[in-house]
């Protein structure tokens, strides 16, 4: 490959007009043009600088090195540009980057196994990975811990969990018993209108609760504890009150769980 193939070649690579590569080399677009076309060729001063744009040793760009032909590691100017914005996130930010990236990944992966027919026989395709988060800090069940934030961990889950499941938490704390035990993991529906009688995961003043949802005629809350024992346990706010109380989904369950009889009393 001769250098105006090479300039040309890299040039595309980086997703660069010939009017943006003169921009940057404070040369005329006429210039790169005549590069490119074997016309002219440019100065050593303006190779240096096109080696620094594409990234690349001069032996390269002169032809001297041609190893770095094979060589599928330059970006493109979009992916330079992905990668600037990667640096001004936080935290989060970045592991929610970090995530989308494992989930298109494993995407495409599974979307190039191809269906394989032969007679009387159909391979059928794999289906695609699905991951959702799961936070690791224990929830609810009666203590005080957050469920916001970048404390959580991408997991790999099968078609036994819930379809509709947004996402998974740890519970800690036996207020739930005999339904969810401690230290078990529950599947949570966000976004979701809890009925009377649903066990949802909710955040009062800062605390974390995985609780079962009543609310009275008076628009009274009680998040109420299905373990007889732990009555202790439940949650009460009153309508008037001034409290801070957020419900962050639906726990999903294979049963209904039936409210105990004496928050009817």
């Amino acid at each position: 490959m001769e250098l105006c193939e090479r300039i040309k070649s890299l040039r595309l690579k980086q997703g660069l007009t010939q009017k943006e590569l003169g921009e940057q080399l404070d040369v005329s677009t006429v210039s790169i043009r005549h590069w490119e076309t074997g016309t002219k060729s440019p100065s050593m001063s303006a190779i240096i600088s096109l080696a620094k744009i594409f990234r690349v040793s001069t032996d390269y760009l002169l032809g001297v090195a041609v190893e770095q032909d094979k060589d599928n590691t330059l970006l493109t100017k979009g992916e330079l540009t992905l990668i600037s914005n990667y640096r001004l996130l936080d935290k989060h930010g970045r592991k929610a980057v970090d995530t989308i990236c494992i989930i298109e990944k494993a995407r495409v992966e599974s979307e190039q196994v191809k269906p394989i027919t032969k007679p009387n026989v159909i391979t059928l395709q794999k289906k695609p990975s699905r991951y959702i988060p799961r936070y690791t800090t224990p929830s609810a069940a009666g203590y005080s811990v957050p469920l916001d934030g970048d404390d959580f961990e991408m997991i790999l889950v099968d078609e036994n969990v819930p379809s509709d499941a947004d996402f998974a938490v740890g519970i800690q704390g036996n207020s739930m018993y005999p339904y969810i035990q401690d230290g078990d993991t529950v599947y949570v529906k966000k976004d979701c209108e809890l009925s009377i009688g649903d066990v949802g995961i909710f955040c009062v003043d800062g605390a974390m609760y995985c609780k079962q949802y009543y609310i009275d005629e008076d628009r009274n809350l009680t998040l109420v504890s299905a373990n007889p024992r732990l009555r202790n346990t439940n949650v009460y706010i009153s309508a008037d009150s001034e409290a801070s109380v957020r419900c962050y989904g639906k726990v999903l369950l294979d049963c209904r769980i039936e409210l105990p009889d004496y928050i009817f009393e």
